[in-house]
């Protein structure tokens, strides 16, 4: 166990420092794909040592920050083979099974988060609970409406993985916070990096909507191996 806690604790400080490196530089070229790649394999990571390390000593919190961050990266990583998404191409069986399984996890925290608030039990984390699976069925009902509904705008995969993959990054800076930033009171080390995080996310792709809305083209601005609206 203490290699897989020596692992978990790596892999997520690598996560911390490179998504912004990712987030900085041109998208779609060399550099972001490189941080992107290895942000994705260090949430790997962090993912399946989360798994590991809470069902081992039940930590349920680790659990529910775990699969959330992780089905939110991984639906940024997928979003890359979604170019095509309008045209009802790209979606695989992956897709359908990575939203699966973020399904039933996502039900069982709404369920046993309701459980112990029924009983006034777990207090905070009762709560907790029942706001993540809120959250996350919330995330996997828009994702599999869109597998379903192939959406209008070329560009929503575009979209997609900027605040799916910011957004597991928010995830991963809250676990973080709440182990490590013992100075700041309970609530504030929850909260912070959603506050930051989600008009960030709100910002970026607003920034990147008036460029296409002034008549720039996607390849224009992100680096593409082919152009997906052809």
């Amino acid at each position: 166990m203490k290699i897989i806690v020596f692992t978990h604790i790596i892999s997520g400080v690598l996560a911390l420092v490179v998504a912004p490196v990712a987030l900085l530089v041109k998208k779609g070229g060399y550099y972001h794909r490189l941080w992107g790649k290895a942000f994705f394999w260090s949430m790997t990571g962090v993912f399946i040592t989360a798994v590991i390390l809470s069902l081992h000593k039940w930590i349920p919190f680790l659990l529910m920050i775990g699969v959330f961050s992780y089905y939110s990266v991984v639906t940024g990583y997928r979003s890359l083979y979604h170019k095509q998404w309008h045209k009802v191409r790209g979606v695989s069986w992956v897709d359908w099974l990575a939203l699966t399984i973020a399904g039933l996890f996502n039900l069982w925290f709404v369920g046993w988060g309701i459980y112990h608030i029924a009983r006034g039990s777990w207090g905070f984390f009762a709560w907790l609970a029942l706001g993540f699976g809120i959250a996350g069925l919330i995330t996997v009902y828009s994702n599999g409406k869109s597998f379903l509904i192939p959406p209008r705008d070329a560009k929503r995969w575009f979209y997609e993985h900027i605040g799916a993959m910011m957004g597991g990054y928010i995830a991963t800076v809250t676990a973080f916070s709440t182990q490590v930033m013992l100075f700041m009171p309970g609530v504030w080390r929850w909260i912070w990096p959603t506050l930051i995080g989600v008009p960030l996310i709100a910002l970026v792709n607003r920034y990147y909507r008036r460029k296409f809305s002034r008549g720039e083209q996607l390849r224009e601005v992100v680096h593409l191996k082919f152009d997906p609206e052809h």
